[in-house]
């Protein structure tokens, strides 16, 4: 095995775990569109649905990382860190559950943007 298969299997493996870290992001939200959450019949503004269209668009993100991983994952990241700006504007306070989108869906996205850089390099 030469120097430059080791280094192939690497990165590899670094691709492998964005990708699988970001499955739970995946089926929440083919989940949510699937079988949306009722609300108490609450009429929200636009403001609050642009928050949700970028949520989901982050996460498509990560499907595209699937196959371009540079393009993909720089979405993903630019696009949560919208929604984040978009939320405290509309709610007046940083989204609370930031913790979990930072875990599920901006660490793969930086594994992807690694992966692009490492394999690019």
């Amino acid at each position: 095995m030469s120097v430059s298969e080791v280094q192939e299997n690497k990165f590899s493996v670094l691709r492998w775990v964005a990708r699988i870290w970001s499955i739970p992001a995946i089926f929440f939200a083919v989940n949510e569109i699937l079988f949306p959450s009722t609300e108490n019949g609450v009429q929200e503004g636009w403001f609050t649905w642009a928050t949700v269209i970028l949520m989901f668009l982050s996460i498509v993100g990560l499907l595209v990382a699937w196959w371009r991983d540079l393009l993909g994952g720089l979405a993903s990241i630019g696009l949560l860190l919208l929604f984040f700006v978009f939320y405290w504007f509309d709610a007046g306070e940083f989204f609370p559950g930031w913790i979990w989108l930072v875990g599920f869906v901006a660490l793969p996205a930086g594994l992807f943007v690694l992966y692009d850089y490492l394999e690019n390099k």
